[in-house]
């Protein structure tokens, strides 16, 4: 190490006496007693210790090295920078002030972004300009959101490391949406509100602000009408996503092939493993094929696929340039989950809750085990008003079903022979949402005792694919 070196890493540490002690045996090298003096008289007891031990010159050599290491590593500008500096936004989250609320001291989010463009920790940044010989004008500014469970312990920290690390060149705004938490669940909702937004500036400044009163412990300002209108946008694209995610993968399971587009998977019965379709699939389509051709692909081949196969991901990254890490944000294929004790069913992607409608079933009546969704039916009784409803939903090819109903206030009784009773709104929803395929656990105590049910307005939106009806069938299903 020079001392050039050494002197920069005594300034940032001057409790360190061995630092001192190596200094100083640097400028006796060099013939500079006095300032060798002075730095043995600051290192006190190491001096003594080593010179009076005449301990080897290989074991302070090696400490030494060590503190190149660590001088090398603390001087790479901003991967390093920011490792650290996530570190120490997690230690304070808890406490972060938001940056702009009123009597808010200067705390962790000023001292984090200051430590950001400080002049020690990044001495060849330059302005974006100057970097990327481009006018201010002319760098895009990006919106990108992600979500995470708030609540019994959890603060969306693994989240706020994802968007604080993934901040990069350029102007973005990373918003982390609150999804509530039951037990071991988050409770996806289309109306999640905004707990924190990361910004960062075209001279690459980053600023965290929070929007969670019990978080920050002040009054938050409010969320801008934009942010809101493009987090609603988000959360209706995550969930198209997911259909249409489990969908490719079903499909995949029934015809040991892929899909070659979305209408593929949207014919008429029984070929309508989607039952209903929307304008963004065929947008997205091509990344989430290409994503899970990769999954396979490293699965066959023990990971030699994988870069192959993710090339062709990151050619149609675009529908996902909301989200954060360029993916949809659900990544479990879809299951629903029915609870016999608080009559809830759940529509889930892992430990994400993203619908939990009541239901009405059959007590002892209504089996427990695993099973698929096989036939799904439009009007099983051929019309819109019969005793299963607008829609059906066969269980593994028995006589159990999910299934609308013309008695409503049965819901949440025990009062069916078996199936499962939904209203007409749940049931039309979960139908556009589950594809074909779709796993069903049945079971006792699976579920918390919560409902999360969209307004009408904030409803899967959907188009219904024709001819989804059976007439070749009349269903004897256990009502």
């Amino acid at each position: 190490m020079q001392n050039t070196d050494l002197r920069s890493y005594v300034k940032k540490h001057p409790d360190n006496k061995m630092a001192w002690y190596l200094l100083g045996k640097e400028y006796l090298g060099e013939g500079q007693e006095g300032k060798a003096n002075y730095c043995f008289q600051q290192a006190g007891e190491v001096y003594e210790a080593f010179e009076r031990s005449k301990a080897p010159a290989d074991i302070w050599m090696d400490y030494q090295d060590k503190l190149v290491e660590m001088s090398e590593l603390k001087e790479k500008k901003k991967r390093r920078r920011k490792m650290w500096l996530t570190l120490l936004m997690l230690l304070l989250l808890a406490g972060l002030p938001p940056a702009d609320a009123p009597g808010a001291h200067k705390g962790a989010t000023d001292a984090l972004s200051e430590a950001l463009e400080s002049e020690d920790d990044t001495p060849h940044a330059q302005p974006a300009k100057e970097q990327q010989g481009v006018s201010m004008t002319s760098i895009e500014q990006s919106n990108v959101f992600t979500a995470a469970g708030f609540g019994n312990g959890n603060d969306g920290g693994d989240a706020l490391a994802a968007a604080w690390s993934g901040s990069g060149a350029g102007m973005n705004t990373t918003a982390v949406l609150g999804m509530q938490t039951s037990e071991k669940w988050s409770v996806w909702k289309r109306d999640m509100p905004v707990k924190y937004i990361m910004q960062t500036n075209e001279k690459g400044k980053l600023t965290a602000q929070s929007y969670d009163a019990e978080q920050c412990n002040c009054e938050p300002p409010k969320v801008s009408s934009k942010i809101k209108r493009m987090a609603s946008a988000w959360t209706a694209k995550q969930e198209t996503a997911a259909a249409l995610s489990s969908a490719i993968l079903s499909y995949h399971k029934q015809h040991k092939a892929w899909p070659k587009s979305v209408t593929a998977m949207a014919q008429p019965f029984p070929d309508n493993i989607l039952g209903e379709t929307s304008a963004e699939m065929s947008e997205m389509f091509p990344q989430l094929l290409a994503a899970h051709q990769a999954k396979a692909q490293e699965a066959s081949s023990n990971g030699n696929g994988k870069q192959q196969a993710t090339g062709s991901s990151k050619k149609t990254k675009a529908p996902f340039a909301d989200t954060l890490g360029g993916q949809p944000f659900f990544e479990e294929p879809l299951e629903i989950v029915i609870d016999k004790s608080n009559h809830r069913l759940a529509l889930i992607s892992g430990d994400t809750i993203i619908r939990m409608y009541e239901v009405g079933l059959g007590g002892d009546r209504t089996p427990e085990g695993l099973y698929v969704i096989t036939d799904k039916v439009v009007n099983p009784n051929g019309h819109s008003n019969g005793e299963f409803g607008t829609r059906g939903m066969q269980l593994s090819n028995t006589n159990y079903a999910i299934h609308g109903t013309n008695e409503p206030d049965s819901i949440g009784l025990d009062e069916s022979l078996g199936c499962v009773r939904m209203s007409k709104a749940d049931v039309e929803e979960l139908f556009a949402l589950a594809p074909q395929g779709t796993p069903v656990r049945i079971g006792k105590d699976l579920l918390p005792e919560l409902t999360s049910v969209p307004k009408t307005e904030q409803r899967y939106k959907y188009k219904l694919v024709p001819q989804q009806n059976n007439p070749n069938k009349t269903y004897h299903w256990l009502n």
